[in-house]
């Protein structure tokens, strides 16, 4: 069975789908992975693939919708990583009355139809924290939080922290937040990242991703930063993060605690 982790902050521009690039290739190294594009922006898609895809993220909800088995045909990338890709329709999702009742059945049947085939279920989340993010949120098994450290980030994730109170999903556990884009170099980014941690603790993870732009050169020809510039210091901070999160998942570490704490702090 499949670790399924939803990459989402409603904060925009912070490396949602560079981070679930990275983290993808890379854990298809040693495991198989499933990537799906959940934002109609279909960034994800556009960077990895080639051809005009036709079996889409929207087109196997709206099978689902219409309570027909799911068919679903990752396209694959190599032979241990898979997408499932983005549709610009996805924007429809959020005013359908169906989804709106039932989404949160909708996606938990799609990921139940991959599951036994993936080691890792990686998703792409769109930005705005609506009936789809709550329905994606509501039946994956983990959230990874990508954010930046500026003057908001504190009340970012505190604001965050709220959000994930109204997904109903008492199982969803915290990977961790992680500052992307970062510069160590900035005294005010030093200070918030200081002050993340001695706000929220272990929710912070010790991993932080340098601004740079092979990054987004690399998210641009669908390449890991890993594979385009292996000694660009994002690419090794990148490997960094990717070996802190699997040593969560093999030593089952959970943020559970850590958010209760912090409900019980406000």
């Amino acid at each position: 069975m499949s670790n399924t982790v939803s990459i989402y902050n409603f904060k925009g521009g912070v490396g949602k789908t560079t981070t679930a690039l990275n983290l993808g290739i890379s854990w298809s190294r040693s495991f198989k992975v499933l990537l799906i594009d959940f934002d109609p922006q279909c960034n994800l898609t556009n960077a990895i693939t080639i051809e005009e895809p036709r079996n889409t993220i929207y087109n196997n909800i709206r099978n689902l919708l219409h309570d027909h088995d799911p068919d679903i045909e990752p396209l694959e990338i190599t032979p241990y990583l898979h997408i499932i890709p983005g549709d610009f329709q996805m924007t429809q999702i959020e005013s359908n009355n169906q989804f709106i009742s039932f989404g949160t059945g909708i996606i938990a049947r799609l990921l139940s139809s991959q599951r036994r085939e993936y080691d890792f279920i990686i998703m792409d989340c769109p930005t705005n924290f609506g009936v789809l993010v709550k329905a994606i949120l509501g039946s994956s098994k983990n959230i990874l939080i990508p954010a930046q450290a500026d003057s908001f980030s504190i009340t970012g994730i505190q604001t965050l922290m709220g959000y994930l109170n109204m997904v109903e999903n008492s199982l969803l556990n915290i990977l961790g937040v992680f500052f992307n884009m970062y510069n160590g170099n900035l005294i005010l980014s030093q200070e918030k990242f200081n002050e993340a941690k001695n706000s929220f603790g272990n929710l912070i993870l010790d991993t932080t991703v340098s601004r740079s732009i092979k990054v987004g050169e690399a998210l641009d020809i669908g390449q890991a930063i890993s594979d385009y510039s292996p000694d660009n210091t994002a690419a090794v901070e990148f490997m960094k993060l990717s070996d802190e999160l699997l040593a969560k998942f093999l030593g089952n570490v959970s943020s559970h605690v850590v958010l209760e704490n912090l409900n019980l702090q406000e």
